[in-house]
């Protein structure tokens, strides 16, 4: 009886994605495409680097679809720390010249945040398995 090894077996990759479902839309936004994440009222804006995705619902509902490297800098912000190039004076700074100003309240908190995530998720050459 042949086995099969665990390496020959390929699943398909699944990307995680925040269904958003509206009357004249529906779409799935790419978790790793997240921006930013806000809610005002009962609006929730999901912004990507290209779009805008909003629609009514609660910031909470929207948070089980997220993981750790999103960061709630505020009750109705909700930040991708891997989308930040970097924070200076309590702006986020993402690609494309997107900015996002935290308010003085949360900024150090946010700051400390970042610092961590960051240090957490650096590679350096000898764990990425490259030659110098």
């Amino acid at each position: 009886m042949n086995t099969v090894k665990e390496t020959e077996i390929r699943m398909p990759v699944r990307e995680s994605y925040v269904p958003v479902i509206t009357r004249r839309e529906a779409a799935k936004v790419r978790v790793r495409e997240i921006l930013y994440i806000e809610s005002e009222l009962r609006v929730i804006a999901i912004h990507t680097a290209g779009l805008t995705y909003r629609f009514y619902g609660k910031l909470d509902d929207i948070l089980k679809y997220l993981d750790g490297r999103f960061y709630r800098c505020h009750k109705s912000c909700v930040i991708n720390l891997e989308n930040v190039l970097r924070m200076e004076n309590g702006v986020f700074y993402f690609p494309g010249g997107i900015t996002l100003r935290v308010g003085q309240n949360n900024y150090r908190l946010t700051r400390n945040e970042y610092v961590k995530y960051l240090r957490q998720n650096a590679r350096t050459w000898e764990n990425t398995g490259r030659d110098s």
